[in-house]
């Protein structure tokens, strides 16, 4: 067990936690809503220190995340709980798995330093935190992105976007990718799919990451889930904030829905829908919506939004860069395509 960075004890010896949104208040022997962090004699514990669930190396467009380093493996990371219990998660096997049930005996333990071992020898020039959500990871996530950019290795956090401001000011020196989630600006969604009160606290700290650390770079994804957030209104919303708040060169990628875990009533995403998504988010004023979870002709390309040459093919994960300069830019009219090379 590793100590909570980020704690308060309090009378009684109740601990208020930090680390994410929910600011749980737990008392001795009890446990944060994560349930991965519990209250020892006053003192709040991670039980998921180097436990690790998953470990591969992806492309970095599997996260999604297609304007910074494109076409780079990325060793990825995994471990076990979440801070959303999102009824139709497609990790739910890891996620929805809590601390007090696990058996740290029998589970596959590895190192930040270990990590940051595999991701050399592996020629990968990135690690991400992803699979399940990497703020209540962050005592881990926190050692080995400080390792990793002694290494030169560039860091993902591939996120809900639950964590709190605290625990971006931590992470934030060592982080160069923020990849989140923006679902809806319908708190009923929150409410009944994921089990959080209200969407606002993810769209402020998404702000507050954008804002305070600008050097961070920063990716949106909306998984479009029908009858739930594919309104017009709902996604003129989204892409309209994210012109507003993060820029239109921000990259945005609307995914395709798939029924799983409990809420499998609800059928696939229409491909109508993604199509009419991206429409939205073009006329909104971004340069860049991508269709994710679908094979699409060149709806996952990249396009220079000045001169409309073809910048960056995308067949599958396979990505040719065929007009980006070193510096990010169109090679051919020098226009500003928000990638990093």
């Amino acid at each position: 067990m590793k100590e909570t960075l980020l704690a308060k004890k309090l009378k009684d010896k109740k601990v208020a936690c930090f680390t994410c949104q929910r600011r749980c208040i737990v008392s001795p022997g009890q446990w944060g809503t994560c349930q991965t962090r519990i209250n020892k004699k006053g003192k709040l514990y991670s039980v998921i220190y180097g436990v690790v669930s998953s470990v591969n190396i992806d492309p970095i467009e599997k996260k999604p995340v297609f304007h910074y380093k494109p076409g780079s493996p990325c060793l990825s990371l995994g471990t076990y709980g979440c801070n959303f219990r999102c009824v139709y998660c497609q990790n739910w096997e890891i996620s929805h798995t809590n601390g007090a049930s696990l058996n740290i005996d029998d589970q596959k333990l590895l190192s930040p330093k270990e990590a940051i071992k595999m991701a050399k020898k592996s020629d990968a020039p990135g690690v991400a935190w992803t699979y399940n959500e990497p703020a209540i990871w962050l005592e881990y996530s926190l050692d080995g992105a400080k390792l990793a950019k002694k290494e030169g290795i560039y860091t993902c956090w591939v996120t809900n976007g639950y964590a709190s401001k605290e625990a971006i000011d931590t992470i934030a020196p060592y982080l160069d990718i923020y990849r989140v989630d923006l679902k809806s600006f319908d708190n009923r969604l929150y409410q009944k799919l994921i089990g959080v009160p209200q969407a606002k606290g993810v769209f402020e700290v998404t702000k507050y990451v954008h804002d305070k650390y600008p050097q961070i770079h920063i990716e949106c994804v909306t998984n479009i889930i029908p009858t739930w957030n594919d309104s017009d209104k709902n996604l003129k919303q989204l892409a309209s904030w994210i012109v507003k708040n993060l820029g239109k060169k921000t990259p945005w990628h609307v995914t395709r829905f798939f029924p799983y875990g409990d809420l499998t009533d609800v059928p696939p995403t229409p491909p109508e829908t993604l199509y009419k998504a991206r429409e939205i988010g073009m006329k909104a004023g971004l340069e860049f919506v991508y269709i994710g979870n679908m094979a699409v002709d060149k709806e996952d390309d990249t396009f220079c939004p000045k001169c409309g040459n073809l910048a960056i093919r995308r067949t599958g994960y396979s990505t040719e860069i065929l007009a980006v300069d070193k510096n990010g830019t169109c090679s051919d009219c020098g226009e500003d395509l928000n990638i990093k090379m």
